[in-house]
């Protein structure tokens, strides 16, 4: 087990060095507790996702740079307590909006999916 366990450090250290998608799959926020969960079922790769309501916005995207979500992949992001009204936008690689959502958040859990034609649903 021994002679393994360097080989094994090294395969996890290349793989969060390489920016590996499935990487950042796992690092996602439980998404059991999301209030909002956004799906890439686009072929385009979502860099950021940016989320304002109210007084207050919040910018996600990957530390390292590359990019947040790949297709078949979802983030689950909180809204703070009494959220109403909210606005979306899926950015991508040069920072520009790929998507913009504005919904209204009642307290039940909702799920966007950014489409293939670019557009995005709710569910």
């Amino acid at each position: 087990m021994r002679r393994f366990m360097p080989a094994l450090l090294a395969g996890l250290l290349a793989l969060g060095l390489s920016g590996c998608s499935a990487l950042g799959y796992l690092m996602t926020p439980d998404q059991e507790d999301a209030d909002l969960v956004v799906v890439n079922d686009s072929p385009q790769v979502i860099y950021a996702i940016a989320l304002s309501a109210g007084d207050w916005a919040e910018t996600v995207s990957s530390a390292d740079g590359f990019g947040l979500l790949e297709r078949g992949e979802s983030y689950g992001l909180p809204l703070e307590e009494g959220t109403q009204d909210y606005t979306l936008e899926l950015l991508g690689e040069d920072g520009g909006v790929l998507a913009r959502w504005r919904g209204r958040f009642h307290g039940e859990r909702q799920e966007l999916t950014l489409g293939a034609d670019g557009a995005v649903t709710m569910e």
